[in-house]
């Protein structure tokens, strides 16, 4: 019984450390949602490259307007709610710097080595904006590398990242 538990105990500790969020949500203390009735959604294109796919954009936009008519608020063109979703990528050079190197078979003596590459990074923000009082109510920021488990670009990770939006509006 007590391995039984023991394994029961790890198999929910790691599942937990991989099932980390990774986004970051700020919000006013006065916003609630119920507060309001309708909403809209925009895609800012003026800062998105010609690197980022607009067809998974378009569905991250279906899947977080699904999701909030499922909590009962109505989609209108002309509505005093807006959600602005912004995209953008980020280069970022890094290097791993390798002064002694040990291998299981070998010492490597190269000091200057350096392994230079790039990183991308894929921002996603959305902000939720008050037309009639000119500002931002509440505002979601999520990062993620290309070829991540994270991205948006799968349905399954969208999905989670519009799940978790919705749950932060409770």
């Amino acid at each position: 019984m007590k391995t039984i538990t023991t394994f029961l105990s790890l198999v929910f500790l790691i599942g937990c450390s991989t099932t980390q969020s990774n986004i970051k949500i700020d919000s006013i203390e006065t916003f609630n949602l119920d507060n309001y009735n309708d909403f809209n959604i925009k895609i800012n294109n003026s800062n998105i490259g010609a690197e980022v796919n607009p067809i998974v954009l378009e569905k991250f936009k279906e899947n977080l307007k699904n999701a909030i008519e499922e909590r009962g608020l109505k989609h209108n063109k002309d509505s005093n709610l807006i959600f602005d979703i912004n995209f953008t990528t980020k280069d970022t050079v890094e290097s791993d710097r390798m002064n002694h190197y040990y291998s299981r078979y070998y010492w490597d003596y190269y000091r200057y080595r350096e392994n230079i590459y790039t990183i991308t990074e894929n921002i996603l923000r959305v902000n939720l904006r008050d037309v009639q009082e000119d500002k931002t109510v509440w505002t979601v920021v999520t990062v993620w590398r290309d070829g991540s488990n994270r991205s948006i670009s799968s349905d399954e990770a969208s999905n989670i990242l519009v799940d978790e939006i919705m749950i932060s509006f409770l």
